[in-house]
């Protein structure tokens, strides 16, 4: 080899070189801040005289909600289980306040309505429960209270959101919205009267497909009732009886025959279980039961929903549902008239 070329590959520059490499890369790999020295929560520490790795702290130091009494109007339990009832009266403006809360906080998810198909629920998110459960209109108040306190599943907490006067709102309320769709005629006021819903709807001069947003939700959409003043005073069925359009809610009491006259059962539930199983089954299962909430419970649907919905359902389908559910355009009126008729069957 020439003897050039010996100085590139021999001496000390290459050493050097190296060595500068060599401590550029080890400076690269330091783990100072992984391995820096830090206290440990109530272990003990050379560091401190006392002995104590936590400084104690400073004289008058609140932290949040240690003045809050664990009592039922901060944690909505009593003696470990979720109370029922409110700890203040359910004012006009308690309810208002309710609402407002509710529309920022819940309604997202819930809908307005509660019926759990709030916009981000449409949109993908996940699945929120309906207020209208038979299961939640049953559940004390305490659960709604401990579930927007605590969160439940998907939903988060919002205690940081409300403060526990406005968490008591809301929870008066979801029970109000409750009651609006599942009022019976004692629940009427005295000179008040009970008004179908689309009647309302037709009235106020909104468009006739005003309900369609509540397609697919278990509210009795025909049977749903407001309170609306009147002259004539209301007439009390027997207890817990719903307030439906068969009923007169006002005059003497008796039943409309043309509503009655309608609830007679027609078509043939032999038929309609065999359409069910050809139609139906593969998703609500032969049992009706469904599997909620991905494919609701065709149990007693027709008495939730009333007949009309069921029978539209049926041939058109719910095209925006998650899954969507298809239309059956091969069913005739016939058909869709056994189908109901089965359904009706317990």
């Amino acid at each position: 080899m020439p003897p050039r070329f010996r100085p590139f590959l021999t001496g000390p520059m290459p050493l050097a070189s190296a060595s500068l490499l060599v401590l550029a890369l080890l400076t690269g790999c330091r783990q100072d801040m992984h391995d820096q020295p830090k206290m440990f929560p109530l272990r003990s520490t050379t560091f401190y005289s006392d002995g104590r790795s936590v400084r104690p702290q400073v004289q008058g130091t609140v932290a949040r909600s240690q003045t809050q009494s664990p009592d039922y109007f901060t944690t909505g339990m009593v003696n470990g289980a979720e109370g029922d009832g409110l700890p203040f009266k359910a004012t006009d403006v308690v309810l208002r306040r309710g609402q407002e809360r509710y529309n920022i906080y819940c309604s997202p998810c819930h809908s307005r309505v509660g019926n759990g198909k709030g916009m981000i629920v449409q949109r993908g998110y996940y699945q929120a429960t309906s207020f209208h459960s038979d299961r939640l209109r049953r559940a004390p108040l305490g659960h709604f209270f401990s579930v927007i306190t605590n969160g439940y599943g998907a939903m988060p907490e919002y205690a940081a959101q409300l403060t526990p006067q406005d968490r008591w709102a809301v929870v008066a309320y979801i029970r109000a919205l409750q009651l609006s769709q599942s009022a019976v005629t004692d629940d009427v006021a005295q000179g008040a009267r009970v008004s179908r819903m689309d009647a309302v709807v037709e009235e106020s001069g909104l468009p006739k497909g005003f309900l369609d947003s509540w397609a697919g939700s278990p509210l009795p959409q025909a049977v749903s009732t407001v309170v609306s003043s009147a002259a004539q005073p209301a007439q009390a069925t027997k207890q817990g009886t719903p307030a439906t359009p068969g009923k007169s809610v006002s005059g003497s009491g008796k039943s409309d025959p043309a509503a009655a006259a309608a609830k007679v059962v027609k078509g043939d539930p032999a038929k309609g279980k065999t359409l069910y199983a050809q139609n139906c089954s593969v998703c609500h299962q032969p049992t009706r039961a469904g599997m909620p909430p991905v494919f609701p419970s065709l149990l007693g649907v027709v008495d939730r929903v009333g007949e009309t919905r069921v029978r539209t359902v049926a041939r058109t389908g719910i095209p925006d549902a998650k899954p969507p559910m298809p239309p059956h355009p091969n069913l005739t009126d016939k058909d869709i008239t056994d189908l109901v008729a089965f359904l009706r069957t317990k």
